[in-house]
């Protein structure tokens, strides 16, 4: 160590304190204390009371919906197009959901007059499918006469 003495037994004695404060703290926390029994349900009820209700989205599905596009040539050799869709709204409140769902009807008509009158060209595009979130989304909140839709999610988006 040093060479001596006295600061060779102060640091040994340190150190066997160290070491005993250390063992002690681990056989207490090992074999003394005793953690309290976790209450999953206690910690969940209390978790969602101290969540802002806003921070968690409120999901409707709206089912899967065929729709028949507009051909953009009036021409007789165009064919049919249809769009298969399945799409999420994102709610702006938990509240809303019963009215949304009360007034699904009202819904998936707009969904319906406004998606049938894009081109198929227009919906294939990264662009066209931004565009009708955008209407979608405006014209299901001017219908509902407030904002209720904050965002919508498309989980199939097929054209045929």
């Amino acid at each position: 160590m040093t060479g001596k003495k006295l600061v060779d037994m102060i640091l040994l004695g340190v150190m066997v304190l160290a070491t005993l404060a250390v063992v002690g703290l681990f056989y207490y926390t090992e074999k003394v204390y005793k953690k309290p029994p976790i209450d999953e349900a206690a910690m969940k009820a209390e978790l969602l009371n101290t969540v802002d209700s806003k921070a968690i989205p409120t999901f409707f599905k709206v089912d899967k919906m065929t729709i028949s596009l507009v051909p953009k040539n009036e021409a007789a050799n165009s064919r049919m197009r249809w769009l298969e869709v399945e799409m999420h709204l994102v709610l702006f409140e938990a509240k809303d959901l019963d009215e949304v769902k009360a007034y699904l009807p009202m819904v998936q008509d707009r969904i319906i007059d406004i998606t049938s009158k894009m081109g198929a060209d227009e919906l294939n595009s990264l662009s066209g499918k931004i565009l009708l979130e955008d209407r979608l989304k405006r014209e299901i909140n001017k219908s509902m006469k407030r904002p209720v839709v904050k965002n919508i999610f498309f989980a199939s988006f097929i054209v045929q």
